[in-house]
């Protein structure tokens, strides 16, 4: 019973702070109108113009700007109160997706619509993830940051699997403007809980400008002896993103499968990822948090090795399974390590590294995939691109070494103990 309990999923933050239960709430709704959105804006822009060019073009416009708005999310959060800003950010989105939802009931929608609105979601995207991340530490005490982060991680793998099915259901029965109409409608929601928050001020500023704040929160991580290191491995992690771009060919040349299999391969990573969230208990009271990131990479990085060793589809799936199950773990515990860790002034700062991170991951990886694509055989490709993974992280678990012998339970309370000094 006891290594149950370990296991189990903690929901102590959704038991003790009713601040947090907002925030989670406001994140699983946005999370079924991001799913409505992922279906829909790629479709009306086929709709309207036949072409995949503009279908890719809107979603690098997409991608671009909430690259971009992570570092002003930052900035920001360091100068305005934060549930202002978070909720400033969703309010001019839903806007957009309004917008969205009027333009696609016209008899002639607009393409510059859908562009324009592509670029207002991606700043506030942008902008809101970033502060949402750096309001979490100041709402849970510092030892159930990785709880928080298996909660967060576990509605994304969940929306992830649900929200574009829904949005299919819904504009098949409904349109585009229906899914368009039913986003805005999430991101009302979404904006009423944040507003239900307290006041979220600042932290003290030594009024840096902007550039100078950004510039002071990468000095902060490169000198730190944990967050460096954690948002090193976040690179890798970023690397190994690009599995899906190799599935299609994969599947059809090596697998020899259809449609319905290949499905059952994009959705392998999100079963594994919600299997090691719902089993992240035991990731709150680790000792030894940094190796524990480690282990959750090579096994991610295994996993794709695995997939693609055999050619077997029952092995591919177990093996994608696996690199998502790894992945989330190592996700889980860089959260809880940089949430805890990350001194309060710097948090939004580190926080918006963190969400450029997660948002330039998927193109990375697709650019490193294609690579490997390109350089070897198809039938060796996802295996090779799974042992890239394993080299680039036994090399970092070698050089990293304060993050491989960080002991939690060894920490002092300050993290000014925790941040090189400069020598005179």
């Amino acid at each position: 019973m006891a290594l149950l309990g370990k296991l189990t999923l903690d929901l102590d933050p959704l038991r003790t702070s009713r601040e947090f239960r907002y925030i989670f709430t406001a994140r699983v709704v946005s999370l079924f109108g991001l799913g409505f959105l992922i279906v829909a804006v790629p479709l009306q822009v086929y709709e309207i113009t036949a072409s995949t060019a503009h279908v890719a073009a809107v979603s690098t416009v997409l991608g671009l700007t909430t690259f971009g708005a992570t570092f002003a999310g930052g900035i920001l959060a360091d100068r305005y109160d934060r549930r202002r800003v978070i909720a400033l950010a969703r309010g001019c989105a839903g806007v957009a997706f309004a917008v969205l939802a009027i333009n696609a009931f016209l008899p002639d929608p607009r393409l510059w619509v859908v562009y324009l609105a592509a670029i207002v979601d991606g700043i506030c995207g942008g902008i809101s993830a970033t502060v949402l991340m750096s309001v979490t530490p100041t709402l849970l005490p510092r030892n159930k940051m990785a709880a928080a982060g298996a909660l967060m991680a576990l509605t994304g793998d969940l929306g992830a699997m649900i929200g574009p099915a829904l949005g299919g259901v819904v504009i098949a029965s409904g349109g585009v403007g229906l899914a368009f109409a039913l986003a805005a409608a999430t991101t009302a929601v979404t904006t009423f809980c944040i507003t239900r928050l307290p006041a979220l001020p600042p932290p003290r500023s030594a009024g840096e400008s902007p550039l100078r704040a950004v510039a002071s929160g990468f000095r902060y991580a490169a000198g730190h002896r944990v967050i460096g290191g954690v948002l090193v491995c976040g690179f890798v992690t970023m690397l190994l993103a690009g599995w899906s771009v190799l599935i299609p060919e994969y599947a059809a040349e090596v697998l020899g499968v259809g449609a319905s299999v290949t499905g059952l391969l994009y959705a392998a990573p999100a079963v594994g990822a919600v299997l090691g969230a719902l089993t992240s208990g035991w990731t709150g009271t680790v000792r030894w948090s940094g190796r524990a990131v480690f282990v959750g990479m090579l096994l991610s990085a295994a996993g794709l090795v695995g997939a693609g060793a055999t050619g077997a589809v029952v092995v591919t799936v177990a093996g994608l399974a696996a690199h998502g199950f790894g992945e989330a773990v190592a996700d889980i515990l860089r959260y809880a390590i940089v949430q805890k860790h990350t001194a309060e002034e710097y948090g939004a700062r580190i926080a918006g590294v963190w969400s450029a991170q997660v948002t330039a991951g998927a193109s990375v990886g697709a650019v490193a995939a294609g690579v490997v694509a390109a350089l070897v055989p198809i039938d060796a490709a996802l295996a090779v691109y799974g042992a890239t993974g394993l080299v680039a992280t036994a090399v970092l678990a070698v050089t990293l070494k304060r993050l491989r012998r960080f002991d939690e339970h060894a920490q002092p309370l300050s993290d000014a103990a925790h941040v090189e000094q400069p020598t005179s």
